[in-house]
């Protein structure tokens, strides 16, 4: 019996390819962006943070904390890219190329960049971020699977029946369950 695995499809591959392209495009305009993409916008971001926090959400939750979410956000896409690409039974190479490709923006950043900031906090956010993707893509080639494995049984128990009646066996079975139901 073979095992089952989580081939990501012709189709999947085709798309992921192009992503890969459009998301590495994005991921180096934002991560060498000369000065810091939200260097603009941080007075609207501490007016939606104070909102927030009027609202109820813990002064805890701050420009440190959302930066943070940002960047795991910012890098689920590479590891549901890398899962199609590969395919789930490789689900881990989405983490670590999450992490070199983190490692390699932080390291132009602290050489290239001087006004902009290399962390390990960045690197850690971007794996997680990259995990997190790879798992939501291995559970989108598991639900995939799950539907043509389900598609494929209905189309076999339909062949089966049209077999049984053309055949006569399924007569006798389908007048038990006529009597059955008239009782």
């Amino acid at each position: 019996m073979t095992r089952p695995t989580l081939r990501a499809s012709w189709a999947s591959r085709t798309i992921a390819i192009f992503a890969l392209a459009l998301y590495g495009l994005a991921v180096a305009l934002v991560a060498f962006w000369p000065s810091p993409v939200d260097q603009g916008a941080r007075p609207l971001i501490n007016r939606g943070l104070a909102l927030l926090h009027r609202r109820g959400v813990p002064e805890s939750f701050d420009y440190n904390a959302l930066e943070f979410m940002a960047n795991i956000a910012f890098f689920v896409p590479m590891g549901l890219i890398v899962v199609l690409l590969v395919g789930g039974r490789r689900w881990w190479l989405g983490g670590l190329v999450g992490m070199s490709g983190s490692v390699a923006v932080e390291l132009g950043q602290h050489f290239f960049l001087p006004s902009r900031f290399a962390t390990v906090d960045d690197v850690i956010a971007n794996t997680a971020g990259a995990v997190v993707g790879s798992i939501v893509g291995v559970i989108a080639l598991w639900m995939r699977r799950s539907s043509r494995v389900a598609r494929r049984r209905a189309r076999l128990q339909r062949r089966r029946s049209r077999d049984q009646v053309a055949t006569g066996e399924g007569s006798v079975e389908a007048a038990g369950t006529l009597s059955d139901s008239r009782s």
